[in-house]
């Protein structure tokens, strides 16, 4: 993978700014600028304020995190991040204010009144090294790294223009939003105007966490950060890939700007003659940049099988997982199939996806031989990794009666037993 592949940000500043409209960003900005409200409550306004700003951080930071893995879309179900980072996501913030108001500090003491100069340069430079301390935090969840002014210099030597042209256009952003709050600001009541200021802000936020994360996807070589939802795929030999011919012209109209073109081009080799997994990634990903979720999810339900037909297990379940993000409604069509994404799914850890394979399992497929073998792996699921005992317990014992002489008999008892055991310990003594 090159920056070569991919469409440069300056390409898409359309894309970037209707980023936050897309629903996944939108409901969530309209749900936190409301709980803004909560902030003026008596007593508890400011906790609730400080609440509502980490929740609004640690979804930009997943907005990062996700469009530098090669996700077009906001997330929607998926929080993997941990809490922590949207509170050092405010923290540095505070920081960069912290030192900024020091500097000045300083610079009066050692220069006197010329100390202000020094203010404003170490400030500029503050401001200037912001994105890649939050493109740091994002990556390496790691908030004094982040917090190092190596990292930003790093990260600045290694991108080049592009950084400083990305920072203009974060600046931009942002004081197109001040322009705008200006001109609500005083004009709307204030259960109406704070929630409106608060929607703005946040909409910038989100769009700047955005272009930072699509920095990282466009030039990852040379940050030498390779995107999670390629990490397990095995590495590919261009030279020796039959396609290869295919993607290096889609390469160049990209490149020309002709992405369209390119992603057209891909579909008809497709639909023509296949491809090898570098041609159906590619085109996956320009789909994912165009903004096109009916194709992803029709070349999706195509090249599930392909994959499953060549043991790629665990490409799969990363396939299967987009698409039930895509298609809350999308099913796993043969009984087989299921069997082995659930399975494998429950093995990765992607816990919320093997149960929702399995939901549903003996009414999509009731001859299935493996209804029993299923509902036995999501009780284990319930139990063990959700700590679901009763719901878990309940369906074993519905899978105990249904099938009294299956020769899983032994472990739905020996869970049932463990289940029961467990509860009866945590239970609280009779007085």
């Amino acid at each position: 993978m090159t920056d070569q592949t991919i469409v440069p940000f300056w390409q898409r500043l359309r894309e970037i700014s209707l980023y936050p409209a897309q629903p996944g960003a939108l409901i969530t900005l309209i749900v936190l600028s409301l709980a803004r409200l909560l902030g003026l409550l008596p007593g508890v306004g400011r906790i609730v304020t400080l609440l509502v700003l980490v929740a609004l951080y640690k979804f930009a930071f997943e907005v990062l995190r996700a469009t530098a893995n090669g996700h077009m879309e906001p997330p929607e179900n998926a929080l993997d991040m941990e809490e922590s980072v949207g509170r050092q996501g405010v923290m540095m913030q505070g920081a960069f204010i912290v030192l900024a108001f020091l500097s000045f500090l300083v610079g009066g003491v050692l220069f006197g009144e010329d100390g202000i100069w020094f203010g404003i340069a170490a400030s500029l430079l503050l401001l200037l090294g912001w994105p890649g301390a939050c493109m740091s935090l994002a990556i390496d969840q790691n908030f004094w790294h982040a917090l190092n002014p190596g990292t930003w210099m790093q990260i600045m030597s290694r991108l080049g223009w592009p950084y400083f042209l990305a920072f203009g256009l974060m600046a931009l952003i942002f004081l197109s939003s001040a322009n705008a709050q200006s001109l609500v600001q005083g004009v709307l009541p204030l259960l109406i105007g704070l929630p409106v200021l608060y929607f703005i802000s946040g909409y910038a936020l989100i769009a700047t966490f955005h272009l930072m994360g699509y920095l990282v996807w466009q030039y990852q070589d040379e940050l030498g950060y390779t995107p999670s939802n390629t990490a397990s795929l095995p590495a590919i030999d261009r030279n020796a890939d039959p396609d290869q011919f295919i993607l290096d012209e889609a390469a160049q109209m990209i490149r020309d700007g002709e992405t369209d073109m390119a992603t057209d081009t891909l579909r008809a080799h497709l639909r023509e003659r296949g491809g090898t997994e570098a041609l159906h990634t590619q085109y996956r990903k320009l789909l994912r940049l165009k903004g096109d979720p009916a194709e992803l999810i029709r070349h999706g339900k195509e090249w599930l099988p392909m994959l499953l037909a060549q043991d790629r297990e665990k490409a799969a379940v990363e396939l299967c997982r987009e698409m039930v993000e895509l298609d809350p409604t999308f099913v796993v069509s043969d009984a087989e199939s299921n069997t082995r994404l659930a399975k494998r799914a429950a093995a990765l850890g992607q816990t919320q996806l093997a149960l929702r394979l399995i939901n549903g399992f003996h009414k999509r497929h009731p001859k299935s031989a493996d209804i029993p073998e299923m509902y036995l792996l999501a009780a284990r699921l319930l139990s063990e990794r959700m700590g679901k005992d009763a719901e878990a317990k309940a369906l074993l014992t519905q899978i105990r009666t249904a099938y009294p002489e299956h020769p899983l008999l032994p472990q739905i008892d020996a869970l049932l037993k463990l289940i029961e055991s467990v509860s009866s310990t945590t239970k609280p003594a009779a007085t």
